[in-house]
């Protein structure tokens, strides 16, 4: 209690209120943290050789073995498949920055609480994977800014995964998102310390 009043009366004092400190949310693609909608578990896979190496903090995943064509149990997804992918997050407070890189083969759309932030290169040329933005090359990674996007709530990130030249099939994705807590919040948190070291010193007066 003499510490909390002591800040109180600091607080009190200088005129001043807490400051805002920036929290930082990493996203990133793995087994642990995205569903799917193939029915099937989502898993980090081996990357084929001639893909970009995963983006810090995530992995290349999949719903099956379809990333190294030299893994014996490498599957082929038909052209034409299209699989969702999906991370729920929670954030709190004001988001002041988020940035998101995307690699896939062959390509994706990406969906941010259900706006199509970028859609598909569908139909397009693939020599390896999408030869324009989104594809599996550096040359290729598109990269995002989401924050007009998110909420401070519950956020859900959404990618449409197409296979359309056959071989291998993949997605990798990795973001950080900042925020601060809201003035109001720190107002409140501020005006109770103040409150209790006032309270405190009025026993002191009277007792």
């Amino acid at each position: 209690m003499k510490k909390l009043m002591t800040l109180a009366l600091a607080i009190m004092a200088s005129g001043c209120f807490l400051t805002a400190n920036a929290d930082s949310t990493p996203i990133g693609s793995s087994a642990s943290n995205t569903s799917n909608n193939s029915g099937s578990a989502t898993q980090n896979i081996s990357s084929n050789p001639a893909w970009a190496g995963a983006l810090a903090g995530s992995n290349w995943i999949s719903y099956a073995d379809t990333g190294n064509p030299s893994d014996p149990g490498f599957v082929v997804v038909p052209n034409g498949t299209s699989v969702m992918f999906t991370q729920t997050f929670d954030l709190t407070g004001t988001i002041t920055s988020a940035t998101l890189s995307v690699l896939a083969d062959d390509t994706t759309s990406v969906i941010v609480n259900g706006t199509t932030v970028f859609a598909a290169n569908l139909g397009g040329s693939y020599p390896t994977c999408s030869s324009v933005e989104i594809g599996c090359l550096m040359t290729t990674e598109g990269t995002f800014n989401i924050a007009p996007y998110l909420v401070d709530g519950v956020n859900t990130i959404s990618f449409d995964v197409y296979q359309e030249a056959g071989s291998s099939y993949g997605l990798d994705y990795a973001g950080t998102i900042t925020t601060t807590p809201e003035p109001g919040v720190l107002l409140l948190l501020s005006s109770g310390l103040a409150g209790l070291g006032f309270l405190k010193t009025r026993r002191k007066l009277f007792s």
